[in-house]
């Protein structure tokens, strides 16, 4: 098994990326490296534990893969903000065309699935949809959400809010190496990179709500599959916006077969447990092996 870190460029800044190539890859029906693209949640990155845990089960599998820091997160340039579902689709444009063109180590690549967690998951859906030319066959969405106008109840503080009324803006949270809280919310361990101030402003806000993630409707479906994957114990998105997402794709999905989705029972949001991965291995290897074969990735 071959590891690779590099930096792709994008609109955006550069992201900086981690291939797991196997040592005897799957091919595509044309003869290039099948590979997996893998996106991560709000504030997240690359190493954190389901990443990780990813990339070894496709290695697994004889896939080859792809982990990437969006923008403004990890160890990758720029700036993030709350509600840049858009610009996260266009680093995945970026990234997708990059390997289509310059490969990985003098191998040629197909991108032939994207794996999306949380925010990643959504903003992997407006990829799908915006860039429908690069639309790969695999879509798999791991704890996604769909109503981006609802808030979390508790993800807001008084003071906050406040800041939010009187200024227009409130940092939040800082992260990276050694981060500090605001407001005492829980970081990946695996947070890695400088330390950045994360404001949340009104626009931002507003962004994120007028994101309408009902375009799903649109995908491509007459040539993808879908795998939707919930938690049964997900504290931060409600499974409500698993099932809208799997009732709007099937209204376009020519077969039952295109669009699935499983809960896994006793799993969280953050998927940092050993029995959560084993749980997400258990839904997911099947489901890949089955739909690889329909595609002829052997």
């Amino acid at each position: 098994m071959n590891t690779v870190e590099l930096f792709i460029p994008s609109p955006n800044g550069q992201l900086f990326a981690r291939a797991v190539i196997p040592e005897s890859p799957r091919k595509t029906p044309t003869g290039k490296t099948a590979l997996m693209l893998i996106s991560h949640g709000l504030l997240d990155n690359i190493e954190a534990p389901v990443h990780r845990h990813l990339q070894g089960l496709l290695a697994k599998l004889s896939l080859a893969s792809l982990a990437f820091d969006f923008h403004g997160n990890g160890n990758s340039t720029g700036a993030t903000t709350y509600g840049n579902y858009y610009a996260e689709a266009d680093d995945m444009a970026a990234v997708v065309t990059h390997l289509h063109c310059k490969g990985v180590q003098n191998s040629n690549v197909q991108v032939i699935g994207t794996l999306g967690h949380s925010k990643g998951a959504s903003s992997m859906l407006l990829f799908a949809y915006k860039y429908m030319h690069l639309c790969p066959p695999l879509l798999i969405t791991l704890s996604p959400r769909f109503w981006l106008a609802r808030e979390i109840t508790m993800r807001w503080t008084d003071e906050n809010k406040q800041q939010l009324q009187e200024n227009g803006k409130f940092l939040w949270r800082r992260y990276g190496k050694k981060p500090t809280k605001s407001n005492g919310d829980k970081i990946s361990e695996g947070e890695s990179g400088l330390v950045k101030e994360y404001w949340i402003s009104l626009s931002d806000m507003s962004e994120r709500a007028g994101t309408d993630m009902s375009v799903v409707q649109a995908l491509p479906l007459h040539r993808c599959y879908v795998l939707n994957i919930m938690g049964s114990k997900d504290q931060i998105v409600p499974d409500e916006d698993v099932w809208e997402y799997d009732r709007l794709m099937r209204l376009s999905a020519p077969s039952y077969d295109r669009v699935v989705t499983r809960i896994v029972p006793g799993a969280a949001h953050f998927w940092n447990k050993r029995r959560e991965l084993a749980g997400l291995e258990r839904t997911l290897t099947p489901w890949l092996t089955s739909t690889l074969s329909k595609l002829n990735i052997i």
